[in-house]
């Protein structure tokens, strides 16, 4: 699937950073999630998403931000349904693992997998988003169970049996068909129960075997569906989803940012195989000491360079002037060419509107006048102008513009020479709210011009060809949900070496690094510190604090911090003293010890410089409303699963809990949000009956008001608001992490 440029941007979620290398893995994944979507859907296949994939349908609309691998499951008659169909129906690349068909895979799962082996053909990587490794999904299978624990601890006896008899043919390659026909038996074993015979249902390897069927669940639960948002896409659950994960898991809306799984990220084993193989590096940024060696910015070029050079030049041409040389209607005209392309090149840098620029074209503007006007006064300035004997006093006859010039050299002494220039460039309006403190800062000072340059992010070619459109390209600047107010430059006209900034911001660490994205080579670190004098580099937003033990938070750090923004910036701004110390310890490991000082004076604590950064501008989709100064927001969420898993009158629990909201009065200013929204049901589905029509009711009083907000905003929405009462949904962490009130409701009571 062609998936946005949006989906594969670094993202900080619920205090997790994401960067692009895992979205490739996850989108690898989804493509084979919609490609076995699709065929269950023709052939009326029932399946839902499954252990840490359910977690995270119903608790972060998709992912869950640490982990990386995709769990379905299916009923066993599904299933078999699925494997009759499936061979024929599945893509020619895709091939099923399972005991049967794949090596070591001795287990009761199928995995189904893009690819037979990793795929480094251009012509694939191009329609895989640069992704060459495996991904798969998983699907486990539930078995009717027998209800009477005796007979089921009789069954898991048997398979266990033949389990173990198997084990002595695992290990020997000639004696393969053997186990698996051990497994066939014991597969059969296990679909043994039909589904009219038991209301139970459950993963019978290992979980059953373990536990026996106290930890079945009734198959009622898998009688009805709903599907939940999950990334850019949808995934079926059962409808009473919380009554299943609170089952599994308890609380279940705690983050732990533990499991046994697999190791992550699911693609890293196979990158090492490739390694070894090719015996060559696959990483994209390798260090290098010389990245380390700053040399004095280029200034020739710059604004101010050209500014010394057009101010002597004009002072050449108007001692030329004033000795009343024969051709002097020509250099007069030079020098007024001179002054107007001056004034012309100060609007095309400053921006015609800046009153730095103003000043400086009006003073341009006044020379060439009075340069005009004394010019005027000796004659025709179109004939040729001759003198006979002794010629008049030139710099008596030019006094006004002499005076007029110095005017012109104090403009630009007091509007380029001493300005400073801060540049700030950014690849979103997300990621922007990082800049804001430091672009406040910026524009407090009157002595400063801050440029502000939204960059595309442009989606490339495994050979690092950009794949897009001009159109595409400029729509990729994202400028319309940029804030307001803020005066932008055009990427494409802004020349970093003729703007030669003093200062500029980046938020983009990658350079040409990132697997997938780019942005324009000449806005790369490595290339902007060539004309910069300082370069700074920020996170596009703050993390959770990362402990030593924090293993993927710190893998991940491998992709976003040993990256060149990072090295080739001269000030690295961080958000605590431990952050600053896992950075130091991930650069280091990366650039060798000797490096460590480097890095220690490189990378700073933002709050210690520049004071706590404040929230700036949240963007929510339609979330709106603010409260007033004695109001506390309040939102609650009311998940598709409260009409399924209530016992009696969902309608008329909901109006209970509306009344209490009415008899609040003017203390809380309450938002309604449906999750997932009405608008991401499939269509023609029904998932909430009346309980719009009772929303919009109270909504006319004005009681409440109904939002609608992506999954994928949940942390901005969090930042809105005060408190969260309701289901559990996407937006349960991010006011957890945010450090709001959170009271997952019981509609029942």
């Amino acid at each position: 699937m062609n998936r946005s440029i949006d989906f594969f941007r670094d993202e900080v979620r619920n205090g997790f950073y994401i960067p692009t290398a895992i979205k490739q893995a996850w989108a690898a994944t989804l493509d084979v999630l919609e490609t076995i979507d699709e065929i269950c859907k023709k052939h009326g296949i029932r399946y839902y998403a499954d252990w840490g994939t359910a977690l995270g349908a119903v608790r972060h609309g998709g992912y869950v931000p640490w982990d990386d691998d995709l769990d379905i499951c299916m009923l066993r008659d599904d299933y078999e349904k699925f494997r009759q169909v499936a061979d024929e129906e599945l893509p020619d690349n895709y091939v099923i693992h399972d005991y049967e068909r794949k090596e070591n895979h001795w287990l009761f799962l199928a995995r189904v997998v893009n690819y037979s082996k990793m795929c480094f053909d251009i012509s694939y990587l191009d329609t895989h988003n640069n992704f060459p490794y495996l991904a798969g999904v998983d699907i486990f299978i539930k078995d009717y169970l027998y209800e009477d624990e005796e007979k089921e601890k009789a069954r898991d006896k048997e398979v266990m049996t033949l389990l173990a008899k198997a084990e002595n043919y695992i290990d020997d390659e000639g004696k393969r068909d053997s186990a698996v026909e051990l497994y066939r038996a014991a597969e059969k074993m296990m679909a043994e129960v039909k589904p009219e015979e038991s209301n139970l249902v459950g993963q019978i390897f290992p979980w059953v075997l373990k536990n026996g069927n106290r930890v079945g669940e009734n198959k009622s639960l898998y009688e009805k569906s709903i599907r939940l948002p999950f990334e850019d896409t949808t995934i079926p659950m059962p409808a009473r989803y919380n009554e299943m994960l609170r089952k599994r898991y308890g609380d279940y809306c705690a983050l732990k940012k533990v499991w046994d799984g697999h190791n992550y990220p699911f693609f890293e084993g196979q990158k090492k195989e490739m390694e070894e193989l090719s015996g060559q590096s696959l990483s994209r940024f390798v260090f290098d000491e010389v990245m380390l060696e700053r040399v004095a910015p280029d200034k020739s070029g710059s604004l101010k360079t050209i500014a010394k050079e057009c101010l002597a030049e004009m002072e050449r041409l108007l001692d030329v002037v004033e000795a009343l040389p024969d051709d002097l209607t020509q250099d007069v005209a030079d020098l007024q060419q001179l002054a107007a392309d001056f004034g012309t090149l100060t609007e095309n840098v400053k921006g015609e509107k800046r009153p730095c620029t103003l000043n400086v074209v009006d003073a341009l503007q006044a020379f060439c006048d009075a340069l005009w006007e004394e010019c005027s006064a000796i004659g025709n300035l179109e004939g040729d102008m001759t003198f006979d004997g002794k010629k008049e006093d030139g710099k008596a006859l030019f006094s006004q513009s002499r005076a007029a010039l110095d005017k012109v050299a104090a403009a630009v002494k007091e509007n380029i020479y001493d300005r400073k220039e801060v540049l700030f460039l950014s690849i979103g309006p997300r990621e922007w709210k990082s800049f804001d403190k430091y672009y406040q800062m910026a524009v407090s000072d009157e002595k400063t011009d801050v440029f502000v340059v939204p960059l595309p992010l442009m989606k490339k070619t495994f050979l690092g060809n950009i794949n897009m459109s001009d159109e595409e390209i400029a729509d990729a600047t994202c400028l319309k949900d940029y804030p307001s107010g803020i005066d932008y430059a055009d990427w494409a006209g802004y020349d970093i070496s003729l703007h030669a900034p003093e200062t500029v911001y980046i938020h983009n660490p990658y350079d040409g690094a990132n697997p997938c994205l780019t942005v324009p080579t000449s806005f790369y670190a490595e290339n902007v510190r060539k004309y910069a004098d300082e370069v700074i580099y920020v996170p596009i937003a703050d993390t959770a604090e990362i402990g030593v033990n924090d293993k993927t938070d710190i893998y991940n750090m491998g992709h976003y911090v040993t990256a060149p923004g990072v090295v080739y910036a001269d000030i690295v701004y961080v958000q605590s003293e431990n952050i600053k110390r896992r950075y130091v310890e991930v650069l280091t490991a990366f650039a060798g010890e000797k490096t460590k000082d480097i890095w220690e004076n490189k990378i700073r604590v933002r709050d210690a410089v520049i004071g706590p950064v404040q929230s700036g501008k949240v963007y929510v989709d339609d979330v709106h409303g603010g409260a007033g100064p004695n109001e506390k927001k309040l939102l609650v969420c009311i998940g598709a699963n409260e009409p399924a898993e209530c016992d009696g009158s969902f309608a008329e629990l909901l109006n209970n809990k509306l009344e209490i909201i009415r008899n609040a009065g003017g203390k809380l200013k309450v938002s309604v949000l449906l999750y997932p929204s009405p608008g991401e049901a499939p269509e023609g589905t029904d998932m909430y009956g009346d309980i719009l029509d009772i929303l919009h009711k109270t909504e006319k009083e004005g009681i409440i008001e109904i939002v609608s907000a992506s999954p994928r905003r949940a942390d901005d929405v969090a930042r809105e608001y005060d408190a969260y009462y309701g289901s559990a949904s996407a937006f349960v962490p991010a006011f957890a992490v945010a450090g709001k009130p959170v009271m997952i409701a019981d509609f029942k009571v």
